[in-house]
């Protein structure tokens, strides 16, 4: 076996390793993380539109507080021992919010009450590990801006990101989904507001 098909081979064997597609196989309460960044302080001015950001939707798989691992077959399973403090699509709502908010600009969050003149839809094609040499965090998501007013979209586009991962820890593994979405979030939020201001 040639040294690069052995590392993928080692890589993917220890996943395995920390991963499980059943419940019940892990040990102890597992550890958990956040994806939670700073709230932005001070004064944010409103945006001429309003802007309500929707809970992005997901496959049942990824509408879970597990870290997954999606196989080049399409299979899924799950980090033993490591969770998020919530569900991803919830943690990642919140990181949108906050990435809007640090370019000094209030959006709502849907179900606070707001009837935005605009809607940020959000779907996650990808939110997850990938095995390798070396091992991936992968995300993938679909937005789109929706004048609620009219019915009508606005604009669409794809945000992808991929971030090696140091090593098998959840706190590893927490960190490369943190780096990606903080890497990802700034260009969402820019190409929010320029089709927004």
């Amino acid at each position: 076996m040639r040294g690069i098909e052995m590392r993928a081979f080692l890589q993917t064997s220890a996943i395995l390793l920390l991963c499980c597609a059943s419940a019940g196989c892990a040990s102890g309460p597992p550890a958990t993380f956040d994806l939670l960044s700073p709230p932005t302080v001070g004064t944010l001015k409103p945006l001429s539109l309003s802007l309500v950001v929707s809970e992005p939707t997901a496959p049942r798989a990824f509408d879970t507080d597990q870290m997954i691992v999606r196989e080049a077959d399409g299979s899924i399973s799950y980090v033993q021992g490591a969770q998020w403090s919530d569900r991803a699509p919830a943690l990642l709502q919140t990181r949108l919010i906050r990435a809007i908010e640090k370019k000094g600009y209030s959006v709502a969050r849907e179900g606070a009450g707001v009837l935005g003149d605009l809607s940020l839809s959000t779907e996650m094609s990808s939110f997850n590990l990938v095995p390798g040499a070396p091992m991936q965090v992968e995300i993938v998501l679909v937005l789109r801006l929706i004048d609620t007013r009219e019915g009508k979209m606005i604009a669409s586009r794809t945000f992808q990101n991929k971030v090696s991962v140091g090593s098998l820890a959840g706190a590893d593994i927490a960190a490369a989904f943190d780096k990606a979405i903080s890497e990802l979030t700034p260009t969402i939020a820019d190409w929010i507001l320029a089709r927004h201001l």
